[in-house]
């Protein structure tokens, strides 16, 4: 069954470069149509049933936030693509949007359309374009939700109700708040980079904590934390320098 596919892009050549791909690498990908310009791009989106959408950031005359944010109905999965932006890419690492950085390579394209098919075909409920568009609302990392990835889809929350994450081989463990736990497929080093510009830190190789959950710090050649919910984790000398100076002693 072919996937209804929309190419929301103002670069010509980067276009190209996306046809050439699909035609090649992803022939049951069926392109209802393409835009350039935010209202183009309203458009072609509310007249079509799009089942996966291609989005640049920057447009000819404005952003594809303006016509996410406009859209009746965002009901498809969707892949952005940008130049590099540290500012884009912590959005939609947070909201767990996929995302292709320009220029687009082959091996990057076909895990993104891999990951799209198995969303497809799973009929996964993501929410991850509301929360994308939550977050850019955010002045305050503190108040942004995070999409967390299970083994049946994803689980979003607010990053201020994790208290700490544990590395489980593969797996990472998220404690939170009210004491209960997510287990998400990733790997804690995937979430060490989504969060290590927020008020979080990674205290030990298994660790990140949540640095405003800790209740007490303990003294001692590496050190330990107390967290808010009675947990105490060590503190590798290697990462003490790097927490003392986030917590400010």
């Amino acid at each position: 069954m072919p996937i209804k596919t929309i190419i929301i892009e103002d670069e010509e050549s980067s276009l190209v470069v996306l046809t050439d791909f699909i035609q090649r690498f992803a022939s049951d990908l069926q392109v209802l149509g393409t835009a350039g310009h935010v209202n183009e791009a309203i458009e072609l989106l509310e007249n079509n049933s799009a089942d996966l959408v291609f989005m640049d950031v920057r447009l000819a005359n404005g952003t594809s936030f303006e016509v996410l944010r406009k859209l009746s109905s965002r009901n498809f999965t969707l892949i952005m693509i940008t130049a590099y932006d540290n500012y884009a890419l912590e959005a939609f690492k947070y909201a767990a949007i996929d995302y292709l950085l320009k220029p687009i390579g082959i091996p990057e394209f076909e895990e993104a359309i891999a990951r799209a098919r198995k969303n497809l075909s799973q009929k996964i409920d993501t929410n991850t374009i509301d929360t994308l568009l939550y977050n850019l609302g955010q002045q305050n990392k503190q108040d942004k939700r995070i999409g967390i990835a299970t083994i049946n889809g994803f689980e979003f929350i607010d990053a201020k109700d994790i208290t700490w994450c544990k590395s489980e081989g593969n797996y990472t463990v998220f404690h939170l708040t009210n004491r209960s736990k997510i287990t998400s497929s990733k790997s804690l080093g995937f979430y060490d980079e989504i969060l290590n510009a927020s008020h979080f830190c990674r205290i030990h190789h298994g660790t990140i904590i949540n640095l405003q959950m800790v209740k007490s710090y303990i003294k001692g050649k590496s050190g330990h934390v107390v967290m808010t919910d009675g947990t105490r984790l060590e503190i590798s000398q290697r990462r003490k320098s790097d927490f003392l100076d986030k917590f400010h002693y």
